[in-house]
């Protein structure tokens, strides 16, 4: 009998099935009875973990993320604002000082949200700079490994990777506003800090080649509200194709998480030879792509679109409908369909058997 993992492999690698699976972030899946049930109809875990440590400073502290920084001294103090805990994470090196402060979700899921990032300053591109170079990247095989024998047939484990060096300043180091406003005016420290995260992430993308991962998972976030064409293709096109080309040499999938507007990308995606693009939001989600054209826009890259948080709001004779459409324009593709990001809390027992319910009966009488 196939398992869901083997499913899941299908897609990640191209291999198109009459129905596609349904997946689901491990931090998003609740353990109790309606999630055995879910998981009985085929909905499979999509684990995450890093086959190589993170380069400093990772935006969450989790276990294989916090990475050695030579002669840095990191700390973190927890406070409260509103009866949610903020961390204020900083290094201390002999080149200076940089701080971070970081709000927790009261929900318990782990979302994050960064108030205060760690570059301000000119100066504080090249504290950072001088972090990055000095993280010890080391092996993560063993964990790893673990991680994905205790999952088995119920999911897959994807190599965690750090963001490309654009989208890391843009979304974790220095924020939106300041960066962008930074490369017009003084592009110089933030170029510097970019090579230098390039330069160590060659070395970490060489630790995962050879490594036991199949699938390389970028989580990039790539909208094009703050990443235009022009910044894509100096940025992070380059990026891509190096890697990709890396990856398929190797015979791994590359999987990049974009779950913002794409499709004024579409060109430069195809031409990045990344095997998945992952996450994919619906327009009225963020996104600017309708279920139909998640199927049909892009040519040689598999979309897997993220199932929409509002429609778990619907009822469940409309929820069901909208599900079904939705497996229909994906049907015979190499895809999978996706919980990916938060949804309502409240609405989680009912929603994932429902929808692993219409996509395990589509095809065989109940779809």
């Amino acid at each position: 009998m196939t398992t869901i993992r083997e499913r899941m492999l299908d897609a990640y690698f191209g291999r198109p099935r009459e129905v596609p699976p349904v997946g689901i972030y491990t931090r998003y899946l609740p353990r109790g009875d309606a999630e055995r049930i879910g998981r009985d109809l085929g909905l499979g875990i999509i684990d995450y973990y890093p086959v190589v440590g993170m380069l400093a400073p990772p935006w969450h502290i989790l276990p294989g993320f916090l990475s050695e920084v030579k002669g840095a001294e990191f700390s973190v103090k927890t406070s409260w604002r509103e009866g949610k805990p903020v961390e204020t994470r900083e290094y201390r090196t002999a080149s200076g000082t940089v701080s971070q402060r970081v709000e927790k979700d009261a929900g318990g899921i782990g979302s994050e949200h960064i108030s205060r990032h760690y570059i301000a300053t000119p100066e504080d591109y090249r504290v950072m700079t001088s972090i990055v170079e000095n993280t010890v990247l080391s092996s993560h095989e063993a964990a790893f490994k673990a991680r994905k024998a205790d999952l088995g047939g119920d999911g897959v484990v994807m190599a965690r990777l750090d963001r490309s060096p654009y989208q890391k300043c843009l979304i974790e180091l220095v924020g939106q506003e300041q960066f962008l406003l930074d490369l017009y005016d003084d592009p110089e420290p933030a170029l510097e800090l970019m090579n230098a995260i390039d330069r160590r992430l060659d070395e970490s993308f060489d630790l995962a080649l050879r490594s036991g991962a199949q699938i390389l998972w970028q989580p990039d976030n790539v909208t094009v509200d703050m990443t235009p064409p022009a910044a894509f293709e100096e940025h992070l096109l380059p990026f891509y194709r190096k890697r990709a080309r890396l990856a398929r040499e190797a015979g791994k999938a590359y999987v990049v998480h974009m779950d913002g507007k794409v499709k004024p990308l579409r060109e430069l995606i195809e031409r990045s030879g990344i095997h998945v693009l992952e996450s994919v939001s619906i327009a009225e989600m963020g996104g600017d792509l309708s279920p139909e054209e998640m199927g049909t826009l892009f040519d040689s890259v598999s979309v897997f679109p993220n199932f929409p948080s509002n429609w778990c709001l619907k009822g469940d004779a409309e929820l069901e409908k909208l599900a079904r459409d939705f497996v229909a324009q994906l049907a015979g593709r190499p895809c999978m369909l996706q919980f990916s990001e938060d949804i309502p809390m409240s609405e989680w027992k009912r929603v994932y058997p429902l929808v692993a319910r219409v996509v395990s009966g589509y095809g065989s009488g109940g779809g």
